[in-house]
């Protein structure tokens, strides 16, 4: 079972963070700056959503770009989390000592790009739709957990050498997240950060972690 996409997965720490609406903010912001931190150990690319106002000079932060998203296919802006204003940001990528700057589509945009493109390999995908390839990375944690948004079990091996590389990750994020990154099922990922006798993620751990 492939695990909760990134705009789902910060609104589930958005309702366990109810009780705590003053440090929701910063949780959320901490948890997606170790997504992109796993995503950049298992595929060797770093990325940054990035977003400049226009109208007021607010830079935002990548939580605000995606919170800003309407989510609808046709729209490709966020929203200024400042004066309102809408605009479309754009993400960088960081790899092999390059540096390219492409649109960020929201989650439902990449969805419906990336249909017509599953017989494609992910090299194909990234040449053909780097914009695409990307978005897809971040919001969903891969093409193959992308696609079975759609219902498509895409044929293609993206992750290899996961479980070297998640270990630091284990508890500091919640297995369904950590899952859909290294696109093996939750119960693996549970399975191996129990072995390994750490504990489950929780609110308590992140707060801890950002107060630290």
């Amino acid at each position: 079972m492939i695990g909760l996409g990134l705009s789902q997965s910060l609104r589930q720490t958005k309702k366990l963070a109810t009780s705590l609406t003053l440090q929701q903010s910063a949780i959320q912001s901490q948890q997606l700056s170790l997504r992109l931190e796993l995503v950049e150990q298992l595929g060797g690319e770093r990325y940054q959503p990035k977003a400049h106002c226009p109208a007021c000079g607010r830079e935002l932060t990548p939580t605000e770009i995606i919170r800003g998203f309407s989510h609808d296919i046709n729209d490709f802006d966020t929203t200024c989390s400042g004066c309102g204003h809408r605009f479309q940001p754009t993400i960088i990528c960081f790899g092999h000592g390059t540096e390219v700057e492409l649109p960020f589509f929201c989650d439902c945009q990449t969805l419906h790009k990336m249909e017509g493109l599953q017989h494609l390999s992910p090299q194909e995908i990234s040449k053909k739709e780097p914009a695409v390839y990307r978005s897809a990375i971040v919001h969903h944690g891969g093409l193959k957990s992308a696609f079975a948004k759609n219902n498509i079990d895409y044929p293609f091996q993206e992750i290899h050498d996961w479980k070297s590389k998640v270990t630091p990750f284990l508890g500091r994020m919640q297995d369904t997240v950590i899952a859909e990154c290294c696109q093996v099922s939750t119960s693996t990922i549970r399975a191996l950060r129990k072995k390994l006798k750490i504990s489950r993620f929780t609110l308590k751990v992140a707060l801890a972690e950002i107060k630290a």
